[in-house]
């Protein structure tokens, strides 16, 4: 049986007042996804974010009224089943960059309940006519965000949709002629050309993956032809740092490039621009060593609650490691006076110096390495 209309205008009145919390979320999660998640690791994506209006509002609960499964007997009943009040969207030029980017989505924010929700969906696994395919996560600040303006977010959730920018072209255009059309059924025309569009965007993804792959190939050719050492080019961006430094060592970093993007900012301005002058740096790069030092001091993070910050030993988090044992004071003295109150929030690169510093000019162990209690090592093996 169908809800009471006579709730549809409460629960407008009610959204008009909270809108504006929605707004910070949305604005915060998107980015948190910008910078955090995409730019820190490489990943080429475009990351926008929309807050339902009162009049898309009305619109959905005018259409939920008419259907049986929509029974709500209270305003709140009805915020709690809507999850896309705040809505961000990561639309990948890759398709295989899609579950990576739910991995640090799960790193990174909470979800509703404790752990992040997710929803993987292809429907043309069920429907062959069906191009829907879209992951959704339904997320929440991390509680170290929860501060200042956003100290009245931390009942709320936002809906990420994860899919590529080719995907996303046909998803909006089923959603505004198939779900929000207001002539009725698409016509049986209108459904064949869906369905041909559909096709174009699943050949269009692999078009892309393998146009990235030329480009790649195309840029280890020309470099060739100049008869010039690789190795002392600059780099070009972050994607190029990655592909010309992920098989450093035999690629002993598999993940090279989790956590590269604030890597690669601070390296060019110490004046490390090409692989020769940063591998220089580097020497001697003694991977089991480094390892084990990514341990203890994830150990020492752990113990400190901060876990989130703990190196990874498959990404460049190896390289930053190894800076900070012959660096630091640079590092530090390059980010010094750039954050705080009205410049904005420390980056993890940042906040791993300090603690580095404190770590290794501690007089005592923490009391979990004195325990021997290696949680870093713990967490890889549950990994492998």
């Amino acid at each position: 049986m169908p809800f009471d209309t006579s709730l549809i205008q409460p629960a407008i009145e009610r959204y008009r007042r909270e809108r504006d919390r929605y707004v910070k979320l949305a604005d915060r999660v998107a980015e948190i996804c910008r910078t955090e998640i995409c730019e820190q690791n490489a990943l080429r994506a475009q990351v926008t974010f929309r807050v339902k209006s009162q009049k898309s509002f009305e619109g959905k609960l005018r259409r939920f009224a008419t259907r049986d499964d929509r029974n709500y007997q209270s305003v709140d009943e009805i915020f709690q089943s809507i999850s896309d009040f705040a809505g961000v969207r990561i639309a990948a030029y890759q398709f295989d960059d899609c579950e990576r980017l739910v991995e640090h989505l799960r790193q990174t924010f909470r979800g509703p309940m404790e752990a992040v929700e997710i929803d993987t969906k292809d429907r043309h696994q069920h429907d062959r006519t069906n191009f829907y395919r879209a992951i959704h996560a339904q997320v929440c600040l991390p509680e170290d965000e929860l501060v200042g303006i956003y100290d009245n977010v931390d009942d709320i959730s936002c809906e990420i949709q994860i899919c590529t920018m080719m995907a996303h072209v046909w998803n909006e255009i089923e959603h505004d002629i198939g779900y929000k059309g207001e002539l009725g059924e698409p016509t049986p025309n209108e459904k064949k050309l869906l369905e041909m569009l559909g096709h174009t965007v699943r050949s269009g993804d692999n078009q892309i993956s393998m146009l990235l792959e030329a480009h790649a190939q195309r840029s280890v050719e020309e470099t060739a032809k100049t008869n010039q050492d690789p190795s002392g080019l600059e780099f070009r961006d972050v994607h190029d740092f990655v592909s010309r430094m992920q098989d450093f060592h035999d690629r002993s970093m598999p993940d090279f490039a989790d956590n590269s993007g604030q890597l690669f900012d601070i390296i060019m301005e110490m004046g490390l621009t090409t692989p020769a002058s940063l591998k220089a740096a580097l020497e001697p790069f003694d991977i089991p060593a480094l390892k084990e030092k990514a341990r203890r001091f994830g150990s020492y993070l752990r113990a400190d609650g901060v876990p989130q910050l703990a190196p990874n030993v498959k990404s460049s988090d190896l390289i930053l490691l190894r800076l900070f044992e012959t660096r630091l004071h640079q590092i530090r003295s390059l980010n010094k006076g750039r954050f705080g109150w009205g410049k904005g929030r420390p980056t993890r690169l940042h906040r791993l110096a300090v603690r580095y510093d404190q770590w290794v000019n501690r007089q005592e162990p923490s009391p979990v390495e004195a325990q021997g209690v290696d949680f870093a090592a713990e967490a890889e093996r549950a990994a492998s």
